[in-house]
């Protein structure tokens, strides 16, 4: 039992010396690497929101669209009841 002991702390002390030495960071090397992580997640960000917003529009404005008509023609019964008038040109005026 002994020999495991002795042999696994020989083991840590070896790995642990064999480690590299991690460079710590200055503050100006934290912000820059953190603005670069940032702007390519913001240009990730609004492209996807670019793309949901043109793929959504299309639906949304339908529906509000077919809302307010609806509101419309509820609103004002008398002006949707009159059937459109479409102008058919009468044969004097054809030359």
């Amino acid at each position: 039992m002994k020999r495991i002991v002795v042999a696994i702390g020989t083991l840590s002390v070896l790995f642990a010396a064999c480690q590299e030495k991690q460079k710590t960071l200055t503050t100006k090397e934290i912000k820059a690497k953190a603005d670069s992580i940032i702007a390519t997640r913001v240009e990730y960000l609004n492209k996807q929101a670019a793309e949901d917003l043109d793929r959504r529009s299309a639906i949304e404005v339908k529906a509000k669209a077919d809302s307010i008509v609806e509101a419309y023609k509820a609103a004002h019964p008398e002006q949707v009841a009159q059937p459109v008038q479409t102008m058919q040109p009468d044969s004097s005026t054809i030359r």
